[in-house]
């Protein structure tokens, strides 16, 4: 479990520093573009392109992250009137659905989809499309890796309850 938790922390860092990146040169990008548009009258469309696909991947990888932390919005109503194996069932059965969306539409499709359109251009990057689409397989590799994190966390924290288990 140990091993698990310590590739989890490098997993989390590697997460926010991506989104830190994305977001600081996204902030740098639209400057420019306000600068360009209204100084010198001239707005720049790769700059516009390049902030616009950058959000979308600021969306996948925090998205995937806030996953990881166990952060994002749950209705667990019902979760939290259960104890016991109930519970823990309930939340297997939670994160076996994540895991079969994570696969069949994050990882299965997405990497179909940015394969399909690797020869594709875009017009004002004038990179493949699929690139830009990548952002789609690669969270739904780290949501399955979350995923199977959060199982074998639930299994050990069920079987030892008394011992305290780092989940961050």
């Amino acid at each position: 479990m140990n091993t698990l938790i310590s590739i989890k922390k490098v997993v989390d860092k590697v997460m926010e520093w991506c989104c830190v990146i994305i977001l600081a040169f996204m902030t740098v990008l639209v400057t420019y573009q306000v600068i360009t548009r209204y100084f010198f009258n001239k707005p720049s469309a790769f700059s516009e392109i390049l902030a616009q696909n950058l959000f979308v991947w600021l969306v996948m990888f925090g998205s995937a992250y806030v996953f990881g932390l166990r952060e994002h919005l749950a209705i667990t109503i019902l979760k939290d009137k259960m104890s016991g194996a109930p519970r823990l069932a309930v939340e297997i059965l939670t994160e076996i659905v994540i895991a079969a969306f994570a696969w069949t539409v994050m990882i299965v499709g997405g990497y179909g989809g940015a394969m399909k359109q690797m020869t594709t251009l875009d017009a004002a990057l004038q990179i493949p499309v699929g690139w830009i689409y990548s952002a789609i397989p690669f969270c739904g590799i780290i949501i399955l890796f979350y995923v199977i994190y959060n199982v074998i966390s639930l299994v050990h924290q069920y079987r030892a309850p008394s011992a305290e288990v780092e989940s961050r």
